[in-house]
């Protein structure tokens, strides 16, 4: 396969002694036409499953528990462990690609995906569950990977916009439409399978993937791939595990100094991998040139800000609709839609009209536009007390447009100017740089959000406290006991803030109706406790989330000042 040659002008080491007429482009794509065209589909849509499946379990837990008694700790295994063997596979699931076929191995992700996924909506323990839900993750890993690389060997690097546009729509409906997804089919209950119909979707879905790129999709690998680096891979998975495991498990476990340890650990393992790759020569696991690209090194470090900024709104954006506003799972996922139609819609403008003229600066436009979406948000929570999907809908379809027009140029300024033959170990450290990136913003913007929680709990709850005494009052229950009810009512609010859950069962709250009241006096003071604890959730979140927004913003401002580093076209 002939190395590209870019039709485009890039910053490169040797630029001045380009000559004055470039050399006209030897790319040959490995498909043309309409096949070319089907088989973008297939790859995509195998990407479109794995981001449904990172999200879509979230609104089924409850279903879940019900279903096959799970406790804590094995929920948070049912999303930690997907995310956790995904992270660790990519970048040795991508030089598979480049040893066996990335067809070949797309095709064996996609069928171990689908079989994997057909366990999930057997498991009858949560062991069973548990299991299934890591042996997923690692099949998506095979299949992620190998979607950029076919895409680079099929479209010329002045062609890739497109295709990236249309990646970018996927990636946007893929994170946006997971919880909708996952709302519609567990509450639709079809046959009676529940939560089991958000896996077992996967398996028709799976096997037309498979049957259609088996037909259309062309195979694919380097020359230059002759075996694996083995020990690269054990190092590299060692670094990516020190890294990742704490940041998946932290919050949960109220980040142990051992989490932090690890995380320092895995800076020092990972150096060691960069040694262990300078000093191979035949077939290294990640070849250190793949840095000497501006372009390359540029885009993964947007990438990472860009990744660091979106993925925790979409968590949070989710919490302060659902708990905060009390929407229910299937209102929240709708008032995501207008994100969603943003972006496809927006990616499609990008790659067609605003990057190719603009270049760096059409990305960087699409960041501010994710600000202004941000600050827009910020305001639209400050000022509208009980907010409805047309209120939020201005301020997400603005955030929306930026991704659109953000995404494609982030991957096309990364890969664009890697030789076709390093397609493999490009995608995947493009890939584990946007899930690290992910990974880091859901951890940090987790603990930013609920440590707001906390800190503005006491004003949250000091601002209903007037409405409470009054409405006490009302009933004729005498002074002494209301100033009780108020004290323990305060107390239980903070503490179960600082817990960053607002329905825990915490011991400040298992005193809150007062005692000696006859039974018709106690209901009517915990119904009107209940009310008002429901007022200052919604206050709590409502400050929180605009405080919370600014991390966004300064994630996508980092992102901008990245940009610096990419070549202006």
């Amino acid at each position: 396969m002939s190395t590209q040659t870019s039709k485009e002008p890039v910053a490169a080491p040797d630029a001045a002694a380009q000559p004055q007429n470039p050399v006209p482009d030897a790319f040959v794509p490995a498909a043309t036409g309409r096949r070319r065209t089907l088989a973008l589909l297939v790859v995509l849509l195998g990407l479109l499953v794995d981001l449904l499946d990172i999200t879509v379990v979230n609104v089924a837990l409850p279903r879940i528990q019900e279903g096959i008694g799970i406790d804590a700790a094995a929920i948070q295994w049912v999303i930690a462990g997907y995310t956790l063997s995904f992270a660790l596979m990519l970048i040795t699931s991508a030089r598979l690609g480049d040893l066996f076929g990335r067809k070949r191995i797309f095709v064996i992700g996609m069928a171990g995906f689908t079989i994997a996924s057909m366990a999930c909506g057997f498991s009858q323990t949560p062991g069973q569950l548990v299991a299934a839900r890591i042996v997923q993750g690692a099949f998506g890993a095979l299949m992620v990977p190998q979607v950029l690389s076919t895409i680079q060997v099929m479209y010329a690097p002045h062609e890739r916009g497109r295709a990236f546009a249309i990646l970018s729509g996927v990636f946007g409906i893929g994170t946006v439409g997971g919880p909708l997804l996952g709302a519609v089919l567990t509450e639709a209950d079809f046959a009676g399978l529940s939560w089991r119909s958000i896996f077992l979707v996967n398996v028709p879905v799976g096997i037309l993937a498979i049957i259609t790129a088996l037909i259309v999709v062309p195979e694919s690998k380097p020359a230059n791939a002759k075996r694996l680096d083995v020990p690269g891979v054990i190092i590299l998975t060692a670094a990516l595990f020190l890294l990742v495991y704490p940041l998946v498990q932290g919050r949960e476990l109220g980040w142990p100094w051992w989490t932090f340890v690890s995380m320092a650990a895995s800076l020092l393992v990972l150096a060691l991998f960069v040694v262990h790759q300078r000093g191979r020569k035949d077939s290294p696991l990640v070849p250190m040139t793949l840095f000497r690209f501006r372009s390359f090194d540029g885009g993964l470090l947007v990438s990472i800000f860009f990744m660091g900024g979106v993925m925790p709104f979409f968590l949070l954006n989710t919490l302060y609709l659902q708990v905060g506003q009390g929407f229910p799972i299937l209102k929240a996922g709708l008032t995501g839609i207008m994100w969603g139609i943003a972006v496809p819609l927006f990616g499609a403008v990008s790659s067609r009209v605003i990057h190719p003229k603009l270049g760096r600066a059409g990305l960087q436009l699409g960041l501010l536009l994710m600000m202004a979406g941000m600050f827009i948000l910020m305001w639209t929570i400050s000022t509208v007390d009980t907010v409805t999907p047309w209120h939020m809908a201005p301020g997400l379809f603005i955030g929306g447009m930026g991704m659109g027009m953000s995404f494609p140029p982030i991957v096309s300024f990364t890969l664009h100017d890697v030789p076709v033959n390093d397609a493999g170990p490009a995608s995947g450290v493009y890939n584990t740089v946007q899930q690290v990136g992910a990974v880091l913003g859901i951890a940090a913007g987790g603990v930013l959000f609920f440590s707001i929680l906390g800190t503005q709990a006491a004003g949250a709850v000091d601002k209903v406290i007037p409405g409470l005494r009054s409405d006490l009052a009302a009933t004729a229950l005498p002074a002494q006991e209301i100033d009780r009810t108020v004290s323990r009512f305060r107390t239980c609010f903070i503490d179960r803030m600082g817990s960053a859950d607002p329905y825990r069962d915490v011991p400040s709250c298992r005193t809150t109706e007062t005692a000696g009241q006859p039974t018709e006096a106690a209901q009517k003071t915990a119904t009107i406790v209940a009310g008002h604890t429901a007022q200052a959730i919604k206050l709590d979140y409502q400050r929180s989330m605009v405080l919370a927004l600014w991390y966004m913003v300064i994630m996508f401002g980092l992102g901008i000042g990245a940009t610096m580093l990419l070549p202006k076209k």
